[in-house]
C-alpha cells in the first residue's frame, strides 16, 4: 500500500503491460477490489485506488466537501499524470468510481485510453434525490456498522450468498473506515450532468449493467446512453446480478470484460 498527496493505493507493477487503475464504489475502498486485482494482475500492471474520504485514504476538507467526487476527480488526473504513458493507460470503475473515472477521461482524454464502467452512478435526477433524500441514515447505518461488525457481516453473507469471502470482509472494512461526513452529503457522483460527460468520451468504452433491482441503469439506462449517439461507448447486459455486477456474476462479468480489454490494448 503506497500513498501520495493522502491517496492510498495498491499497486501491483508489471513493467511494460498495459496499466489498469482500478476505482470502487461509495463506502468501499481499495481491498473491495481485491478479486479484480487479483484477476487481471498476471497480464496488466494493477492499481487499485482508495477513493479520497474511503479506505487510508485522506478524509475531506469542510471545503472540498462542497464537491467531494468532484475532488476525487481531480485525485485520480493527478494520480495518471504521475504515470508514464508509454503503455494503453485504461480505467475501470464501479458505481461512484465508474462517475470519477469517466469524468476524469472526459476532462483528460489524453491520459486514458479506454473505460470499462461498471454500473456507473450516472443517475437521474430521481436517484440523486433518493442518493439525498437517503444520506443520513445511510450514515447512521455506517456508525451501526462500525459497532457492530459481526452482525453487519452475517447480513451480508445472507444477503448476497454469491460473494467471494473476501470480498464480504473488504465490504465491512470500507463501511468502517468510510468519511461519514462525505457519506451525509449524499453526493456519489460529479456536479456535471453525466450525459455531457458520456457524449464527449472520445476511448473506446464498455458499459456494464444487470437486471436486478437495484441496478442504476439496467435497460432503461442502457437506452438513453444509446440515445447520445456515441458510438465509443459499447454497452453489455450480464444478467442475473444486482448493482455490483463482478460480484454477483463474476464470470459473466470477467468475461466481457477480458475480450474488451484484450482489443482495446491491442488498438492502442
Amino acid at each position: 500500500m503506497t500513498s501520495t498527496s493522502g491517496i492510498a493505493r495498491i499497486h501491483t507493477i508489471k513493467s511494460g503491460a498495459p496499466q489498469l487503475f482500478l476505482n470502487h464504489g461509495v463506502t468501499d475502498n481499495a481491498a473491495s477490489l481485491a478479486a479484480a486485482h487479483r484477476h487481471w494482475r498476471n497480464d496488466y500492471d494493477v492499481t487499485s485506488i482508495d477513493a479520497r474520504g474511503h479506505g487510508l485514504s485522506a478524509h475531506f476538507s469542510p471545503a472540498e466537501l462542497n464537491d467531494p467526487v468532484g475532488v476525487m476527480v481531480k485525485d485520480l488526473i493527478t494520480i495518471l499524470e504521475g504515470r508514464e504513458h508509454s503503455t494503453a493507460l485504461i480505467l475501470i470503475g464501479h458505481s461512484m468510481g465508474g462517475a470519477v473515472a469517466a469524468a476524469a477521461a472526459a476532462q483528460r482524454p489524453d491520459l486514458v485510453d479506454a473505460l470499462v464502467l461498471e454500473e456507473p452512478a450516472w443517475l437521474s435526477e430521481d436517484q440523486r434525490t433518493a442518493y439525498s433524500n437517503d444520506a443520513p441514515a445511510l450514515a447512521t447505518r455506517m456508525a451501526w456498522i462500525s459497532d457492530h461488525p459481526d452482525k453487519a457481516l452475517t447480513e451480508n453473507r445472507e444477503l448476497y450468498p454469491a460473494w467471494d469471502l473476501e470480498e464480504s470482509c473488504a465490504w465491512l472494512q470500507g463501511k468502517v473506515q468510510v468519511d461519514r461526513d462525505f457519506v451525509r452529503t449524499g453526493y456519489v457522483s460529479p456536479h456535471t450532468s453525466w450525459k455531457e460527460t458520456a457524449s464527449v468520451l472520445t476511448m473506446p468504452t464498455l458499459l456494464v449493467t444487470s437486471d436486478g433491482d437495484d441496478v442504476l441503469l439496467g435497460v432503461d439506462g442502457l437506452q438513453a446512453v444509446h440515445s447520445l449517439g456515441n458510438t465509443m461507448i459499447r454497452t453489455t447486459l450480464v444478467p442475473g446480478a444486482s448493482h455490483c455486477v463482478r460480484r454477483d456474476q463474476s464470470e459473466g462479468f470477467y468475461a466481457v470484460c477480458d475480450s474488451f480489454l484484450k482489443r482495446s490494448s491491442h488498438d492502442i
